[in-house]
């Protein structure tokens, strides 16, 4: 049996986050020393070890909780399979979503170099310039605000959350 900063330094996190995942009920220690103090085993850190490798896939900690809490709920392998099944199409749909959120980041930062390509050749000094005048800034119907944050100089208006922007 280990205490909890033996479990922490082991799995390689902090005695925090052990307790934090006491909280949500993903991990629960073995018993108590005389003294009062939390004692684990080598379970609980292989149960730490496989949350961290669900965190690094992107599970968040109510779905690694979940999924945990599954075997208790089945009767048959059958329904924990299938259970299993909800909670990893879940997962999916959720990392769609992600993919599809990186893609409009990843088109909007393109846009975004290309617009910043036309301007490397800019000699106005920086106080100077007015950028939402510049054919290089016209030419383009929308400007993402990565952009924007750089060349601001009064008032403009964000398109909704599409992360562009245009001067009112």
């Amino acid at each position: 049996m280990m205490q909890i900063g033996d479990l922490a330094a082991k799995a390689g996190t902090t005695t925090r986050t052990i307790r934090y995942y006491e909280e949500l009920g993903i991990v629960e220690p073995a018993e108590r020393s005389e003294g009062g103090f939390r004692l684990y085993s080598e379970v609980h850190l292989r149960r730490l070890r496989v949350v961290q490798g669900l965190k690094t896939l992107g599970f968040d900690l109510e779905r690694i909780r979940e999924l945990f809490s599954l075997h208790s709920s089945a009767d048959t392998g059958g329904d924990l399979s299938r259970a299993m099944i909800q909670v990893l199409d879940d997962q999916q749909r959720e990392i769609d979503r992600k993919i599809s959120e990186h893609l409009e980041l990843k088109e909007r930062n393109a846009l975004a170099i290309e617009i910043l390509r036309g301007c490397s050749c800019c000699a106005i000094k920086v106080f100077d310039r007015d950028c939402h005048r510049c054919d290089v800034y016209l030419q383009h119907s929308e400007v993402p605000d990565v952009v924007e944050c750089a060349i601001y100089s009064g008032d403009y208006t964000m398109n909704g959350e599409s992360g562009q922007t245009r001067m009112s």
